[in-house]
């Protein structure tokens, strides 16, 4: 999937100043439809510098920053932000060098993450449940993923730990091991509270 980042690095976290009009926060983590999608917030300290991620952005939106030099996505997301808060100056509240990750195009990674479009319920089903291998040829068990690629929430590491933990229930399992009555692990309610099968 494709996701773009614009960070840049401010001289304070002045978010937390107190508008005089309103006596809220004069900014806050941002959702909106706009060109940025999402605008986070990191405060390391109230005398220390902190850091803006301006714009967040995946699929579509993130393919609208790829051919953008980096000095025209600050532009671009600092104009759209200005409409949200009309009476901030981030760029005046910006040191140092913007920077910028554009997943898609770097050759390491291959994009940021996957995403389930409509149609792929039963992929995503069949690579969460793999673990589950009692009712498959014996010449392809024994082999376990795990990952947030694989989970049902990617690139959140929730995904990844509770796939991890399925793993560890296939792997234990595969070696004749089982888990406690009173603590029964992912594949013991896997088919009271896994995910539905769908046919082919």
């Amino acid at each position: 999937m494709q996701s773009s980042k614009t960070f840049v690095m401010v001289d304070r976290p002045f978010w937390k100043d107190k508008d005089p009009e309103t006596g809220r926060d004069l900014m806050s983590m941002t959702l909106t439809d706009r060109l940025t999608r999402g605008t986070y917030l990191f405060d390391n300290g109230d005398d220390k510098p902190g850091v803006i991620c301006l714009s967040y952005s995946w699929m579509s939106d993130a393919l609208k920053m790829l051919p953008q030099p980096i000095e025209k996505r600050v532009k671009l997301a600092l104009d759209a932000l200005k409409k949200i808060y009309p009476r901030v100056d981030i760029a005046a509240r910006i040191i140092g060098d913007p920077i910028t990750v554009s997943w898609e195009a770097d050759p390491h990674f291959l994009g940021a993450f996957k995403g389930a479009l409509p149609g792929h319920y039963r992929y995503n089903q069949r690579m969460y449940a793999h673990f589950m291998q009692q009712d498959m040829p014996s010449e392809q068990r024994g082999m376990f993923i795990a990952g947030d690629d694989v989970s049902w929430t990617p690139a959140w590491v929730e995904g990844a730990v509770q796939t991890s933990l399925n793993a560890v229930w296939g792997i234990m399992n595969h070696f004749g091991g089982k888990t406690h009555a009173e603590n029964p692990g992912p594949g013991d309610v896997f088919y009271e509270i896994g995910p539905i099968a769908l046919g082919d």
